[in-house]
């Protein structure tokens, strides 16, 4: 049988709405977060995508997350905000965070939002890229339950925490620089655990410290971060932003306290947005970008190298295949997906 099976995209939104609509979040909701589920999938983001939503159910069914919540703002400034994601599905506090700091940004030329309360929330470059289509620069960070041990030690103190940046330019793809701070995903690993996989050698470590290439090991082990202690350096920077700044650290809560640290202070997300027309007219600034972004693919390339590309010019392209031709979806997930749409009524074809 192929491991790889092509869902139609927008049926593959209205299908994640429904399972999500029967876990008792309102229609409007529901569309929205299962959109951004399939965003990630068309872009071959496949750990954030689709696989994610069996956790979101199992969350909603155990009332870790709040179907139907009250997102608001805390505490504010001119140019700062803390939001209460009151235990909402956490692609809704995201987008709710990102339009806060987009409109601060606008009146006081750059703004700086964190959110509490909230739960999972996707890829982070989703909200940088709401900047981006403002014509602001985005930033967008957020903790993740540890999965990375500091540099030298054994215990995962850190989440695989991401850091996406996101800049409006002329070119015909979003420039989007986005990526966590450890060498692989946890959502690759459960990915290759429920395929019944090996993972290459030099992105996991067992408990004491030792590589490992079963994806079970290393979920119970740690993630090794990107380039070793400047991975481990920048988790902790956005430990700091995205948690102990926007009251709600995961640094050192231990695996089995997740569940009540997620009811108590849920995940910490941090948001930022720049208005380049502050600083000179964005027409201006969005050519140079562009200009920066052809000089870079017009640049002498190595012998092996076909094309040099920029940051999120993959995604792209990826996106634009999978609307065409179907996004490819590992068959372990298509059958997560099935066995929850039955609930509902709905069933899921494949090409």
């Amino acid at each position: 049988m192929n491991d790889i099976q092509r869902v139609d995209a927008k049926e593959l939104v209205e299908v994640c709405s429904a399972i999500l609509a029967r876990e008792g979040v309102p229609v409007a909701d529901a569309d929205f977060v299962a959109s951004t589920l399939v965003e990630a999938d068309l872009k071959g983001i496949h750990s954030h995508g689709i696989l994610r939503l069996k956790r979101y159910v199992r969350e909603l069914r155990t009332r870790v997350t709040n179907p139907t919540p009250r997102i608001g703002v805390s505490e504010e400034g001119p140019a700062i905000a803390r939001v209460d994601g009151d235990g909402a599905l956490g692609p809704l506090v995201g987008r709710f965070a990102m339009q806060t700091c987009i409109e601060k940004a606008r009146q006081a030329g750059s703004a700086t939002v964190t959110a509490f309360r909230s739960r999972h929330f996707g890829t982070a470059g989703y909200y940088a890229l709401m900047a981006r289509d403002a014509d602001l620069i985005g930033i967008s960070m957020t903790v993740a339950s540890p999965r990375l041990a500091p540099t030298g030690g054994t215990q995962p103190l850190f989440g695989n925490n991401p850091l996406s940046l996101a800049v409006p330019g002329d070119q015909a793809f979003p420039l989007l620089i986005d990526f966590a701070s450890g060498k692989t995903g946890a959502g690759r690993l459960e990915l290759a655990a429920t395929k019944g996989e090996s993972i290459p050698s030099g992105l996991a470590r067992d408990l004491e410290g030792n590589d490992t290439t079963d994806p079970h090991v290393g979920l119970k082990g740690s993630i090794i971060p990107i380039a070793e202690h400047k991975g481990y350096g920048l988790t902790m920077f956005i430990e700091i932003l995205a948690g102990l700044l926007g009251g709600a650290p995961y640094f050192g809560i231990a695996r089995e306290e997740v569940e009540h640290h997620m009811h108590d202070r849920g995940i910490g997300h941090f948001f930022m947005a720049i208005d380049p027309s502050r600083f000179m007219p964005i027409d201006q600034f969005k050519a140079a970008v562009n200009h920066m972004v052809q000089g870079i693919k017009n640049s002498p390339q190595a012998s092996d190298t076909e094309e040099i590309l920029v940051p999120g010019e993959l995604e792209y392209r990826k996106r634009e295949a999978s609307l065409r031709d179907g996004i490819p979806l590992a068959q372990a997930t298509v059958d997560i997906l099935r066995s929850l749409a039955i609930e509902c009524g709905r069933e899921i074809r494949t090409r």
